[in-house]
């Protein structure tokens, strides 16, 4: 067996644990869950820890898999070596340096002065444009569509109110 996919299992081996502690153990210890709360029209505080939970389980149980087909085929020789390979270009570098410094523009400064909607809106267009588009109005539209469907599964569906940030509360009141 190679030994990056055998540090990978180990990485595995450490981390399925974890997070299985987190889930089963920290997420009940820390977090109330109010009685009535989460009934028919809200969802519970534990619900985004919980889905993050089973997210990283299927992960890993999925890569769990891929390695275990690679191995019955006689392939896990083959499976590259991330560590080792040399991987991207300086231009894929630096496309992920932007994208990540407009996530955290994104997270941190505009959904806090724009709201959710706006700020999701202004970086869906951005995003699309980056992927290609150069047809500004159908970037408008794939955005508009994108926070018209967040709208109506998270306000109407699921009842969460998403951030109005400072723009949304100044119109309000």
């Amino acid at each position: 067996m190679p030994a990056h996919v055998r540090l990978e299992l180990w990485l595995i081996a450490i981390l399925l644990p974890c997070v299985a502690l987190f889930a089963l153990w920290f997420v009940p210890l820390s977090i109330d869950a109010p009685q009535g709360f989460g009934a028919d029209s809200e969802i519970s505080p534990r619900f985004a820890p919980y889905l993050l939970s089973v997210l990283m389980a299927a992960a890993m149980i999925g890569r769990l898999v891929q390695l275990g087909l690679a191995k019955t085929r006689g392939g896990l020789d083959d499976l590259g070596d991330d560590l080792t390979e040399e991987l991207g270009t300086p231009e894929e570098t630096r496309r992920g340096v932007v994208l990540n410094l407009a996530s955290n523009i994104y997270a941190f400064a505009m959904i806090p002065i724009l709201g959710f909607y706006i700020a999701s809106f202004a970086l869906t267009a951005y995003l699309v444009r980056r992927l290609g588009e150069r047809r500004l109005w159908m970037a408008a539209a794939i955005a508009l569509a994108t926070i018209a469907f967040t709208y109506l599964l998270f306000e109407r569906l699921l009842s969460v109110r998403l951030p109005d940030g400072m723009l949304g509360e100044a119109l309000e009141g």
